[in-house]
């Protein structure tokens, strides 16, 4: 809500001249910031004032539409930079706010936590005013829809794409030249094709990772039932038991998504935990079906737990970025398509994990509105 600090008047002067003229003096304001505050809430971007500490001076009332905050939580407050920012999101934006000069504006795009605990991407817009009383920032933030955002691919990802599948075709031509210069051993045939079958599946993951979700009304409680269904084998190849919790919450929970990118990302996630386990190991299961948020909006909470050899804080950090991998015959691409395949879909991918205590890995994912029909021919 648009507030401002009003001039003092007190009892004791309110029968005298000056007070009688500051009140109707103070009516008309009042009444052009009631209309001010109507025009910001049609705008299609929240409009803001920070103090020279980050504190929210004026925030305009559609913050809860467009971003998912209510827009009185966080008047007078640092809370919009220090709770609902992720840390990588939150030190760089800081260090745009302390860089740019009076006058100078500046732009970024990154993720804000709203109010059930989920990301909204935004495009933000930011001015340094200079003024008496000391400098102060106004911003504008508008979110941008799930659909631009997954047609967005960072040059870097692409980048090291091309670095990494040139060198699956240079070990090709290396073993090509090897194969014309000697009679052909069956090592080295067998050596060639595999070396083609990783290129092969490394390309389909790329193409995995970039690829746009159609949104579909699915039931997220059935396509959670045959990750799993088909995982089953493998748990016994390998000797590692599993248990579910609390997953009928979610039969019949309609979420708006791609069935496909769903199950490749929920069994990239599966496939990291059965990795992990030694033989006798156990993978955990759980899911819930929650309101959160002042709005009550129904959301799904997923976590996969497992026991296996965990990771240190310095892996940990890396995990989800894009051809990051500790296991040299694995493309590192499955759990970064799992969190952008995730935030396609507005939800939220969190890993926690210590060395020698396994690994949680927590997925928030949006629910409809009401039911809905499913398409049960993309199942």
């Amino acid at each position: 809500m648009l507030t401002r600090v009003p001039d003092g008047d007190t009892d004791s002067d309110s029968s005298t001249g000056a007070a009688r003229a500051k009140r109707l003096m103070r009516a008309p304001l009042a009444a052009n910031e009631v209309r001010l505050a109507e025009f910001l809430a049609t705008l299609p971007c929240v409009v803001y004032e920070l103090t020279a500490d980050f504190a929210v001076q004026l925030i305009s009332p559609n913050s809860a539409e467009l971003i998912g905050i209510q827009c009185g939580t966080l008047q007078g407050k640092r809370v919009l930079w220090d709770e609902r920012l992720f840390a990588e999101d939150r030190c760089r934006l800081l260090a745009r706010f302390a860089q740019i000069q009076p006058g100078e504006i500046a732009s970024e795009q990154h993720r804000i936590i709203d109010d059930q605990g989920l990301p909204v991407w935004v495009a933000h817009r930011f001015q340094k005013l200079g003024r008496s009383s000391g400098d102060c920032i106004r911003g504008f933030i508008a979110p941008i829809a799930k659909e631009a955002r997954a047609k967005a691919l960072d040059s870097t990802v692409i980048s090291h794409f091309i670095h990494k599948i040139g060198n699956h075709f240079q070990l090709i031509n290396l073993l090509i030249g090897s194969l014309k210069r000697s009679g052909a051993s069956t090592s080295e045939i067998e050596g060639l094709q595999d070396t083609v079958d990783r290129a092969v599946e490394f390309t389909r993951a790329f193409s995995h990772y970039g690829q746009l979700p159609v949104y579909l009304n699915v039931d997220l409680g059935e396509v959670l039932r045959t990750v799993f269904q088909a995982m089953v084998p493998h748990f016994g190849e390998k000797g590692v038991s599993y248990r579910s919790t609390g997953t009928e919450s979610l039969q019949g929970a309609v979420l708006r998504g791609d069935p496909f990118l769903l199950d490749l990302a929920l069994n990239a996630v599966v496939q990291n935990a059965l990795d992990a386990c030694p033989q006798g190991g156990e993978v955990l299961l759980g899911a819930s079906r929650e309101c959160a948020g002042r709005q009550l909006r129904s959301i799904a909470r997923i976590y996969i737990t497992d026991n296996g050899s965990g990771m240190d804080s310095e892996v940990l950090a890396k995990a989800a970025t894009p051809f990051f991998t500790s296991k040299p015959e694995r493309s590192g691409i499955g759990l970064s398509m799992a969190v952008r395949i995730f935030e396609n879909h507005g939800g939220l991918l969190d890993i926690s994990s210590q060395r020698g205590s396994g690994t949680r890995v927590e997925i928030l994912l949006p629910l409809a509105e009401a039911p809905a029909r499913i398409d049960q021919e993309s199942l």
